[in-house]
Order: structure tokens, then sequence, then C-alpha cells
């Protein structure tokens, strides 16, 4: 059996991801931090040839988090000039705020959001932008889904 080809759904935002992909290619050759990081290779390319089996929309979800994670946490003119050049394109993709978006909600849903403030918490405590109260509350929402995640202990009755 040949192996299934890529949705047209896939395809389509996969070329939009590739497309932002290139913007911040471009932006990052004028900043000395990101310069040399290698987008093409981590994200463009698994993106547009996936292997078959990571060729769904929720594998390309992940590629797409771990792009975007430094253009949506990070800050500084290149920055806003990669987002404006990402709206001027009518790319798919907005700017976003995970972590005030889950203080806000009170919880975190999905592993996603959960790995993404791992990586994030220590750096946003840092520069300043988590309050300790925040970080507390962050750190007991990690926990609950760290519970959810491993489920209900079952014990053998015998």
């Amino acid at each position: 059996m040949p192996p299934k080809k890529p949705s047209t759904k896939y395809l389509a935002r996969a070329a939009a991801f590739a497309e932002a992909v290139d913007l911040g290619t471009e932006i990052a050759k004028t900043v000395p931090e990101i310069a040399s990081e290698d987008w093409n290779t981590f994200f463009k390319v698994p993106a547009l040839a996936p292997e078959p089996a990571f060729a769904t929309l929720k594998s390309l979800a992940y590629l797409e988090n771990a792009f975007f994670t430094y253009w949506n946490e990070a800050s500084g003119e290149h920055v806003e000039r990669f987002w404006q050049r990402v709206a001027e394109r009518g790319l798919p993709f907005q700017r976003e705020d995970l972590v005030r978006e889950v203080l806000s909600r009170g919880r975190i849903r999905t592993e996603i959001e959960y790995q993404t403030i791992v990586d994030a918490w220590v750096i946003l405590q840092q520069t300043g932008k988590l309050s300790q109260a925040e970080a507390e509350e962050l750190s007991g929402m990690m926990q609950q889904f760290e519970q959810r995640a491993k489920g209900p202990k079952r014990t053998r009755s015998g």
C-alpha cells in the first residue's frame, strides 16, 4: 500500500507556514543574535516534505508552535516587522501571548501549551514579564496538567 499523501488542507497550511519561515529567515539575517538560526532545516523542510506518518495537521502544529515561540515571546523592532509582514502577506498566523491566555483561562489545556510554558517560565520571571504571583499560579497549573496527563492511578483488586 503506498504511503498516504498529505491532505489538501495540510499542504495549504504547510505552504503558508513555509512562507512565514522564509520571512523569519530574511528578517533574522539583520539580527546578530538569531542570524545563524537554520529555520529552513528545522521547520520548512519537515513541513513541506514530511515523513508520511508526520503529514498531519497535528504534527504541523508542533512545528508551528516551535517556530512561532520565538516570534511570540521576543521583542524588538525585528519582531514587530516580522508580524507586520505576516499580516501584509495575509498569512493565517497571529501573534499570541500564550502565557497571558493561560493565566486568564486558569488552565493549561494541551501538551503544546504545557511545553511552551515550561520552556518560557524561568525566562519570563528573570525578565520581569511574570510577577511572583503569576509564576506561582502557572506553577500550580503546570502541576495540575502533569497530574491530568498521568491520569488516575489504577489499583489491582484481587
